[in-house]
Protein backbone atom coordinates (compact mmCIF):
# COMPACT_ATOMS: atom_id res chain seq x y z
CA UNK A 1 0.00 0.00 0.00
CA UNK A 2 1.28 3.35 -1.10
CA UNK A 3 1.59 6.30 1.38
CA UNK A 4 -0.50 9.37 0.88
CA UNK A 5 1.79 11.93 -0.76
CA UNK A 6 0.47 14.65 0.70
CA UNK A 7 1.21 13.79 4.37
CA UNK A 8 4.94 13.45 5.62
CA UNK A 9 5.66 9.52 6.21
CA UNK A 10 7.08 9.83 9.85
CA UNK A 11 8.75 6.16 9.84
CA UNK A 12 8.74 4.77 13.25
CA UNK A 13 9.79 7.56 15.33
CA UNK A 14 7.83 6.67 18.12
CA UNK A 15 8.48 3.11 18.42
CA UNK A 16 11.81 2.44 20.57
CA UNK A 17 15.51 2.37 18.74
CA UNK A 18 15.58 -1.40 18.97
CA UNK A 19 12.20 -2.15 18.48
CA UNK A 20 12.04 -0.62 15.13
CA UNK A 21 15.33 -1.66 14.50
CA UNK A 22 14.32 -5.28 14.40
CA UNK A 23 10.93 -5.13 13.38
CA UNK A 24 12.29 -3.39 10.01
CA UNK A 25 15.04 -5.73 9.38
CA UNK A 26 12.89 -8.86 10.07
CA UNK A 27 10.27 -7.54 7.24
CA UNK A 28 13.56 -6.26 5.22
CA UNK A 29 13.42 -9.69 2.83
CA UNK A 30 9.51 -9.29 2.19
CA UNK A 31 9.68 -5.35 1.53
CA UNK A 32 12.84 -5.70 -0.83
CA UNK A 33 12.13 -4.96 -4.49
CA UNK A 34 14.37 -5.34 -7.46
CA UNK A 35 14.57 -1.49 -8.15
CA UNK A 36 15.47 -0.81 -4.76
CA UNK A 37 18.69 -2.89 -4.64
CA UNK A 38 19.47 -1.77 -8.14
CA UNK A 39 19.06 2.15 -6.71
CA UNK A 40 20.99 1.31 -3.40
CA UNK A 41 23.78 -0.66 -5.33
CA UNK A 42 23.73 2.31 -8.02
CA UNK A 43 24.60 4.90 -5.01
CA UNK A 44 27.66 2.70 -3.98
CA UNK A 45 28.77 2.91 -7.98
CA UNK A 46 28.83 6.51 -7.97
CA UNK A 47 30.31 6.85 -4.49
CA UNK A 48 33.31 4.54 -6.12
CA UNK A 49 33.39 6.51 -9.12
CA UNK A 50 33.81 10.48 -8.77
CA UNK A 51 34.26 11.11 -4.95
CA UNK A 52 36.66 8.58 -4.48
CA UNK A 53 38.90 10.32 -7.00
CA UNK A 54 38.81 13.18 -5.03
CA UNK A 55 39.57 11.13 -1.79
CA UNK A 56 42.46 9.91 -3.85
CA UNK A 57 43.70 13.78 -4.71
CA UNK A 58 43.76 15.05 -0.89
CA UNK A 59 45.91 11.95 -0.20
CA UNK A 60 48.18 12.78 -2.82
CA UNK A 61 47.82 16.39 -1.23
CA UNK A 62 48.73 15.46 2.68
CA UNK A 63 51.46 12.70 1.28
CA UNK A 64 49.37 9.85 2.22
CA UNK A 65 51.07 6.35 2.12
CA UNK A 66 48.94 3.24 0.12
CA UNK A 67 47.94 2.05 3.41
CA UNK A 68 46.62 5.25 5.15
CA UNK A 69 45.22 5.85 2.09
CA UNK A 70 42.96 2.51 2.19
CA UNK A 71 42.36 3.47 5.99
CA UNK A 72 40.78 6.49 4.76
CA UNK A 73 38.69 4.78 2.16
CA UNK A 74 37.75 1.92 3.93
CA UNK A 75 36.83 4.00 7.56
CA UNK A 76 35.05 6.75 5.41
CA UNK A 77 32.61 4.05 3.72
CA UNK A 78 32.07 1.42 6.69
CA UNK A 79 30.77 4.27 8.51
CA UNK A 80 28.74 5.45 5.86
CA UNK A 81 27.08 2.09 5.60
CA UNK A 82 27.11 1.88 9.11
CA UNK A 83 25.10 5.41 9.42
CA UNK A 84 22.62 4.54 6.42
CA UNK A 85 21.98 1.11 7.63
CA UNK A 86 21.04 2.69 11.42
CA UNK A 87 18.95 5.24 9.80
CA UNK A 88 17.27 3.68 7.57
CA UNK A 89 16.09 1.10 9.76
CA UNK A 90 15.38 2.84 12.41
CA UNK A 91 13.11 5.68 10.65
CA UNK A 92 12.21 2.87 8.09
CA UNK A 93 12.71 5.75 5.28
CA UNK A 94 15.96 5.50 2.87
CA UNK A 95 18.51 7.50 4.19
CA UNK A 96 21.62 7.16 2.79
CA UNK A 97 25.14 7.97 4.37
CA UNK A 98 28.33 9.58 2.93
CA UNK A 99 31.11 11.33 3.03
CA UNK A 100 31.09 15.41 2.72
CA UNK A 101 32.38 16.13 -0.82
CA UNK A 102 32.81 19.63 -0.31
CA UNK A 103 34.93 19.01 2.73
CA UNK A 104 37.07 16.31 1.21
CA UNK A 105 37.64 19.04 -1.72
CA UNK A 106 38.95 21.70 1.13
CA UNK A 107 41.29 19.04 2.79
CA UNK A 108 43.25 19.21 -1.19
CA UNK A 109 43.78 22.55 -0.58
CA UNK A 110 44.53 22.19 3.39
CA UNK A 111 47.11 19.71 2.80
CA UNK A 112 49.47 22.16 1.85
CA UNK A 113 49.69 23.86 5.07
CA UNK A 114 48.55 21.47 7.87
CA UNK A 115 49.49 17.87 8.81
CA UNK A 116 47.53 14.94 8.25
CA UNK A 117 47.82 14.81 12.23
CA UNK A 118 46.20 18.05 12.66
CA UNK A 119 43.15 16.83 10.14
CA UNK A 120 42.67 14.30 12.53
CA UNK A 121 42.12 16.79 15.26
CA UNK A 122 39.84 18.61 12.73
CA UNK A 123 37.59 15.57 12.31
CA UNK A 124 37.36 15.12 16.10
CA UNK A 125 36.26 18.77 16.21
CA UNK A 126 34.02 18.66 13.19
CA UNK A 127 32.59 15.43 15.27
CA UNK A 128 31.88 17.11 18.34
CA UNK A 129 30.22 20.06 16.80
CA UNK A 130 27.67 17.16 14.84
CA UNK A 131 26.73 16.42 18.59
CA UNK A 132 26.58 19.47 19.88
CA UNK A 133 24.33 20.68 16.78
CA UNK A 134 22.33 18.06 17.44
CA UNK A 135 21.52 17.83 21.16
CA UNK A 136 20.71 21.03 21.09
CA UNK A 137 19.30 21.47 17.65
CA UNK A 138 21.16 24.85 16.65
CA UNK A 139 20.85 23.77 12.87
CA UNK A 140 18.12 26.41 11.79
CA UNK A 141 19.56 29.24 14.00
CA UNK A 142 22.92 28.85 12.30
CA UNK A 143 21.85 28.54 8.80
CA UNK A 144 20.33 31.58 9.54
CA UNK A 145 23.57 33.42 11.48
CA UNK A 146 25.79 33.12 7.64
CA UNK A 147 23.99 33.73 4.74
CA UNK A 148 23.72 30.74 2.54
CA UNK A 149 25.06 32.31 -0.61
CA UNK A 150 28.22 33.10 0.97
CA UNK A 151 28.56 29.64 1.72
CA UNK A 152 27.54 28.85 -1.73
CA UNK A 153 30.22 30.95 -2.74
CA UNK A 154 32.97 29.67 -0.55
CA UNK A 155 31.93 26.17 -1.63
CA UNK A 156 32.17 27.20 -5.49
CA UNK A 157 35.89 28.75 -5.09
CA UNK A 158 37.02 25.69 -3.43
CA UNK A 159 35.71 23.45 -6.37
CA UNK A 160 36.60 25.80 -8.74
CA UNK A 161 40.35 24.17 -8.91
CA UNK A 162 38.59 20.63 -10.11
CA UNK A 163 36.65 22.32 -13.03
CA UNK A 164 39.56 23.80 -14.19
CA UNK A 165 41.87 20.68 -14.28
CA UNK A 166 39.44 19.21 -16.45
CA UNK A 167 41.36 21.54 -19.10
CA UNK A 168 44.76 21.81 -17.86
CA UNK A 169 45.03 18.16 -18.88
CA UNK A 170 43.57 18.33 -22.54
CA UNK A 171 47.23 19.10 -23.81
CA UNK A 172 48.79 16.16 -22.01
CA UNK A 173 46.03 13.19 -22.98
CA UNK A 174 43.39 15.34 -25.59
CA UNK A 175 41.65 12.15 -26.62
CA UNK A 176 40.77 10.94 -23.28
CA UNK A 177 39.54 14.40 -21.73
CA UNK A 178 37.55 15.13 -24.58
CA UNK A 179 36.14 11.72 -24.96
CA UNK A 180 34.95 12.07 -21.13
CA UNK A 181 33.49 15.18 -21.72
CA UNK A 182 31.35 14.35 -24.47
CA UNK A 183 30.19 11.05 -22.49
CA UNK A 184 29.01 13.70 -19.98
CA UNK A 185 26.93 16.09 -22.05
CA UNK A 186 25.56 13.41 -23.64
CA UNK A 187 24.49 11.50 -20.23
CA UNK A 188 23.25 14.34 -18.95
CA UNK A 189 20.92 15.38 -22.47
CA UNK A 190 19.52 11.75 -21.37
CA UNK A 191 19.14 12.54 -18.21
CA UNK A 192 20.87 9.50 -16.55
CA UNK A 193 20.15 8.77 -13.37
CA UNK A 194 24.39 8.84 -12.73
CA UNK A 195 26.37 10.49 -16.04
CA UNK A 196 29.59 10.02 -14.01
CA UNK A 197 29.28 6.32 -14.86
CA UNK A 198 29.88 6.28 -18.45
CA UNK A 199 32.00 8.85 -18.12
CA UNK A 200 34.15 6.64 -16.49
CA UNK A 201 33.53 3.57 -18.81
CA UNK A 202 34.29 6.31 -21.65
CA UNK A 203 37.95 7.18 -19.91
CA UNK A 204 38.80 4.24 -18.69
CA UNK A 205 38.16 2.53 -22.55
CA UNK A 206 39.99 5.17 -24.09
CA UNK A 207 42.60 4.71 -21.19
CA UNK A 208 43.16 1.13 -22.59
CA UNK A 209 43.09 1.85 -25.81
CA UNK A 210 45.68 4.80 -25.72
CA UNK A 211 47.84 1.95 -23.53
CA UNK A 212 47.82 4.57 -20.94
CA UNK A 213 46.57 2.06 -18.00
CA UNK A 214 49.33 0.23 -15.74
CA UNK A 215 48.52 -1.86 -13.21
CA UNK A 216 52.06 -1.98 -11.17
CA UNK A 217 52.08 -4.66 -8.05
CA UNK A 218 47.68 -5.54 -7.42
CA UNK A 219 46.55 -5.58 -4.02
CA UNK A 220 43.65 -7.34 -3.83
CA UNK A 221 42.25 -8.27 -0.11
CA UNK A 222 41.08 -6.88 2.97
CA UNK A 223 42.23 -3.23 3.95
CA UNK A 224 44.78 -3.08 6.71
CA UNK A 225 43.56 -0.50 8.61
CA UNK A 226 46.22 1.66 10.92
CA UNK A 227 45.75 4.61 13.62
CA UNK A 228 46.77 8.19 13.10
CA UNK A 229 47.05 10.12 16.91
CA UNK A 230 45.03 13.38 16.29
CA UNK A 231 47.88 16.94 16.50
CA UNK A 232 45.06 19.52 17.67
CA UNK A 233 46.12 23.11 16.75
CA UNK A 234 43.80 26.46 16.42
CA UNK A 235 44.53 26.01 12.80
CA UNK A 236 43.09 22.81 12.77
CA UNK A 237 40.03 24.46 14.17
CA UNK A 238 39.88 27.48 12.26
CA UNK A 239 41.20 26.35 8.93
CA UNK A 240 39.66 22.61 8.57
CA UNK A 241 36.94 21.94 11.34
CA UNK A 242 34.88 25.32 10.98
CA UNK A 243 34.93 24.80 6.97
CA UNK A 244 34.52 21.48 7.05
CA UNK A 245 31.35 21.88 9.20
CA UNK A 246 29.33 24.76 7.53
CA UNK A 247 30.27 23.34 4.50
CA UNK A 248 28.74 19.64 5.79
CA UNK A 249 26.11 21.72 7.21
CA UNK A 250 25.11 23.55 4.03
CA UNK A 251 26.04 20.81 1.37
CA UNK A 252 25.09 17.87 2.54
CA UNK A 253 22.58 17.77 5.73
CA UNK A 254 20.47 20.66 4.63
CA UNK A 255 20.05 19.79 0.90
CA UNK A 256 19.63 16.09 2.02
CA UNK A 257 16.79 16.72 4.22
CA UNK A 258 15.42 18.62 1.77
CA UNK A 259 15.05 15.81 -0.53
CA UNK A 260 13.77 13.56 1.74
CA UNK A 261 10.97 15.92 2.84
CA UNK A 262 10.17 16.80 -1.27
CA UNK A 263 9.88 12.90 -1.21
CA UNK A 264 7.14 12.72 1.65
CA UNK A 265 9.52 12.05 4.50
CA UNK A 266 10.10 13.68 7.71
CA UNK A 267 13.22 13.76 8.29
CA UNK A 268 14.70 13.13 11.99
CA UNK A 269 17.55 16.07 12.14
CA UNK A 270 18.79 15.78 15.46
CA UNK A 271 18.76 12.02 15.72
CA UNK A 272 20.75 12.20 12.19
CA UNK A 273 23.40 14.97 13.26
CA UNK A 274 24.05 13.20 16.38
CA UNK A 275 24.50 9.53 15.11
CA UNK A 276 26.85 10.97 12.39
CA UNK A 277 28.86 12.71 15.02
CA UNK A 278 29.20 9.50 17.35
CA UNK A 279 30.48 7.49 14.08
CA UNK A 280 32.62 10.53 12.97
CA UNK A 281 34.55 10.51 15.98
CA UNK A 282 34.89 6.83 16.73
CA UNK A 283 36.47 6.18 13.33
CA UNK A 284 38.48 9.76 13.64
CA UNK A 285 41.87 8.23 14.19
CA UNK A 286 41.00 6.02 11.56
CA UNK A 287 41.41 9.20 8.74
CA UNK A 288 37.62 8.85 8.64
CA UNK A 289 37.12 12.54 7.70
CA UNK A 290 33.23 12.52 8.97
CA UNK A 291 29.69 10.73 7.51
CA UNK A 292 26.69 12.66 7.14
CA UNK A 293 23.64 12.59 5.44
CA UNK A 294 23.80 12.09 1.63
CA UNK A 295 22.15 14.99 -0.24
CA UNK A 296 23.81 14.10 -4.09
CA UNK A 297 23.28 10.54 -4.27
CA UNK A 298 20.51 10.19 -2.09
CA UNK A 299 18.28 11.39 -4.77
CA UNK A 300 18.89 8.21 -6.14
CA UNK A 301 17.32 5.82 -3.73
CA UNK A 302 15.04 8.55 -2.83
CA UNK A 303 12.75 8.85 -5.36
CA UNK A 304 9.52 6.62 -6.62
CA UNK A 305 12.07 5.33 -9.10
CA UNK A 306 13.68 3.51 -5.81
CA UNK A 307 10.02 2.17 -5.17
CA UNK A 308 6.76 2.99 -5.76
CA UNK A 309 5.63 2.03 -2.14
CA UNK A 310 6.86 4.95 -0.08
CA UNK A 311 6.66 2.61 3.38
CA UNK A 312 9.43 -0.21 1.85
CA UNK A 313 11.87 2.46 0.35
CA UNK A 314 13.82 2.24 3.10
CA UNK A 315 15.60 -0.99 1.92
CA UNK A 316 17.43 1.13 -0.97
CA UNK A 317 19.03 2.87 2.14
CA UNK A 318 19.92 -0.63 3.35
CA UNK A 319 21.02 -2.06 0.69
CA UNK A 320 23.21 1.38 0.23
CA UNK A 321 24.78 0.53 3.74
CA UNK A 322 25.01 -3.06 3.31
CA UNK A 323 26.79 -2.32 -0.02
CA UNK A 324 29.37 0.67 1.04
CA UNK A 325 30.78 -1.71 4.33
CA UNK A 326 31.48 -4.45 1.82
CA UNK A 327 33.22 -1.77 -0.93
CA UNK A 328 35.26 -0.15 2.46
CA UNK A 329 36.27 -3.34 3.45
CA UNK A 330 37.94 -4.17 -0.03
CA UNK A 331 39.28 -0.40 0.41
CA UNK A 332 42.71 -1.34 -0.86
CA UNK A 333 42.06 -3.63 -3.69
CA UNK A 334 39.84 -0.53 -5.07
CA UNK A 335 42.33 1.86 -5.01
CA UNK A 336 44.75 -0.45 -7.36
CA UNK A 337 42.76 -0.37 -9.55
CA UNK A 338 42.56 3.34 -9.47
CA UNK A 339 45.67 4.18 -9.41
CA UNK A 340 46.63 2.01 -12.55
CA UNK A 341 44.92 4.71 -14.45
CA UNK A 342 45.84 7.57 -15.93
CA UNK A 343 46.25 11.07 -14.04
CA UNK A 344 44.20 13.14 -17.47
CA UNK A 345 41.44 10.39 -16.57
CA UNK A 346 41.38 11.18 -12.91
CA UNK A 347 41.84 15.14 -12.86
CA UNK A 348 38.50 14.81 -15.86
CA UNK A 349 36.61 12.64 -14.00
CA UNK A 350 36.69 14.66 -10.56
CA UNK A 351 36.01 17.47 -12.28
CA UNK A 352 33.15 16.26 -14.27
CA UNK A 353 31.89 14.58 -11.10
CA UNK A 354 32.12 17.76 -9.30
CA UNK A 355 30.15 19.75 -12.25
CA UNK A 356 26.94 19.90 -10.62
CA UNK A 357 27.92 21.12 -7.49
CA UNK A 358 30.09 23.70 -9.21
CA UNK A 359 27.41 25.01 -11.35
CA UNK A 360 25.10 24.82 -8.40
CA UNK A 361 27.27 26.60 -5.96
CA UNK A 362 27.99 29.30 -8.43
CA UNK A 363 24.53 29.81 -9.29
CA UNK A 364 23.12 30.18 -5.93
CA UNK A 365 26.10 32.44 -4.70
CA UNK A 366 25.49 35.21 -7.17
CA UNK A 367 22.05 34.49 -8.13
CA UNK A 368 20.68 37.20 -5.60
CA UNK A 369 21.47 40.93 -6.59
CA UNK A 370 21.94 41.92 -2.93
CA UNK A 371 25.09 40.25 -1.85
CA UNK A 372 26.31 39.27 -4.89
CA UNK A 373 29.70 41.34 -5.48
CA UNK A 374 30.19 40.42 -1.35
CA UNK A 375 29.48 36.55 -2.95
CA UNK A 376 32.30 37.31 -5.63
CA UNK A 377 34.50 38.39 -3.27
CA UNK A 378 34.43 35.43 -1.59
CA UNK A 379 34.82 33.06 -4.96
CA UNK A 380 37.64 34.88 -5.76
CA UNK A 381 39.80 35.27 -2.12
CA UNK A 382 39.19 31.47 -2.16
CA UNK A 383 40.15 30.63 -5.34
CA UNK A 384 43.70 32.87 -4.78
CA UNK A 385 44.66 30.53 -1.73
CA UNK A 386 46.50 33.04 0.54
CA UNK A 387 47.16 32.11 3.88
CA UNK A 388 47.77 34.80 6.05
CA UNK A 389 48.65 33.94 9.58
CA UNK A 390 48.81 30.54 8.53
CA UNK A 391 44.76 30.54 7.97
CA UNK A 392 43.29 29.14 4.54
CA UNK A 393 41.46 30.98 1.92
CA UNK A 394 38.23 29.64 2.42
CA UNK A 395 38.48 31.32 6.05
CA UNK A 396 39.19 34.42 4.76
CA UNK A 397 37.09 34.40 1.35
CA UNK A 398 34.38 33.94 4.33
CA UNK A 399 35.42 36.58 6.53
CA UNK A 400 35.86 39.29 3.52
CA UNK A 401 32.52 37.98 1.95
CA UNK A 402 30.70 38.33 5.43
CA UNK A 403 31.94 41.77 6.36
CA UNK A 404 31.31 43.06 3.13
CA UNK A 405 27.60 41.54 3.07
CA UNK A 406 26.95 43.35 6.53
CA UNK A 407 28.21 46.91 4.97
CA UNK A 408 24.69 47.45 3.67
CA UNK A 409 23.12 46.52 6.86
CA UNK A 410 25.46 48.72 8.76
CA UNK A 411 24.81 51.54 6.49
CA UNK A 412 20.61 51.42 6.95
CA UNK A 413 20.90 50.86 10.68
CA UNK A 414 23.12 53.86 11.37
CA UNK A 415 20.93 56.07 8.62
Amino acid sequence: MTHDRGTPYKGTKKVPALTAIWRNLRDFPRALTLSAFISGLLVVVVAATGPIVIMLKAAQAGNFSSTQTATWICSSWVMSGVLGLYLSLRYRMPMIGSTSTASIVLLVTSFQTHSIKEAVASYIFLSLLFILVGATKLMPIIMRAIPHQLVMAMLAGVLFNFGVSIFTQFTSDPWIVSGMVLAYFIARTLSLRAPVIPVLVIGTLLSIATNKVHLHSPHFGLTHLIWVNPHFTVGSLVNLALPMFLLTIATQFAPGFAVLKNNGYKAPHSQSLIASGFLSLASAGFLNSGVNTSAITASIAVGEHADPDRTTRYTAGVITGIFYIAAGLVGASILTLFSALPAAMLASLAGLALFPALSTSLHEALSDSRGREAALVTVLVTISGLHPLQLGSPFWGLLAGTLLYALPNLRSRSA
